[in-house]
């Protein structure tokens, strides 16, 4: 009798674990829709701006927050750096914290020794923030762009000793400024 009675525990221990994985999974397909409206959203003058520099030539999008550095090279098994590339300006009367990011990159990369991106508050000056390494995929770090100031950036580029003069590499960065 007591082998029943343990069966029927067991049967019903079995029953209600079931039906506990059954009301649980579908609890899990149920849930509620709520709307979250944003209205209006306007767009705004950008208080930072891409400026060309005097190393490269530069194209530039509207209101100057796209740039695209289009004449930088190197040799191969030297370091060629362009000092004054591009400029990051601050047209706000406020400063703002900014940070430069690796996004991605293609071509012959692994033909690169390094590509590291500096800023500094000059040509020659102090750098802000860390150094970027295009390599490693880092950043600079969040460095603090005075009001109405110009930031310089500085690129340098080293391929390694087999590269081809046919050999090239894209780089894309995005700059985060913080309101």
């Amino acid at each position: 009798m007591n082998i029943d009675s343990d069966k029927r525990k067991m049967l019903r221990l079995l029953c209600f674990l079931l039906s506990a994985l059954l009301v649980t999974t579908a609890s899990a397909a149920v849930y509620n829709y709520m709307h979250l409206q944003a209205s209006p959203i306007s767009a705004e003058t950008p208080y930072v701006r891409f400026v060309s520099g005097n190393d490269a030539t530069s194209t530039f999008g509207a209101n100057d927050t796209w740039a695209k550095i289009t004449t930088m090279a190197g040799w191969p098994n030297a370091t060629r750096v362009y000092e004054d590339a591009l400029r990051i300006q601050n047209l706000d009367g406020n400063p703002h914290n900014c940070e430069l990011m690796f996004d991605s990159w293609s071509g012959n990369t692994d033909n690169i020794t390094c590509i590291y991106v500096k800023i500094f508050n000059s040509v020659g000056g102090t750098q802000q923030g860390s150094t970027l390494s295009v390599t490693t995929g880092n950043s600079t770090g969040s460095f603090n762009l005075p009001a109405t100031t110009t930031y310089y950036v500085q690129w340098e580029i080293t391929w390694d000793a087999g590269a081809l003069s046919t050999y090239t590499v894209d780089v894309a960065l995005k700059l985060k400024v913080e309101a």
